[in-house]
């Protein structure tokens, strides 16, 4: 339960330092799993699917910036 609440605090920090609007609920589970702006996708605790099975597929966080075509 701290791993969630430590990853639910750099995900709002992340959304927040993007310019995402985000809830105030920093440390609960009720923000939004995917937040949208601009070309940047962010993703907390979302499932990757891929075409061949992975185990460990929920990766805590995934920042998807489309304009320059990186994945972190």
């Amino acid at each position: 339960m701290r791993h969630d609440k430590v990853s639910a605090h750099l995900h709002y920090s992340i959304c927040k330092s993007l310019g995402i609007e985000t809830t105030d609920k920093r440390y609960t589970h009720t923000h939004k799993l995917v937040c949208d702006q601009e070309g940047v996708r962010v993703l907390w605790k979302k499932a990757v699917h891929k075409d061949r099975e992975v185990t460990a597929n929920r990766p805590d966080l995934i920042i998807n910036n489309k304009t320059d075509k990186t994945i972190t």
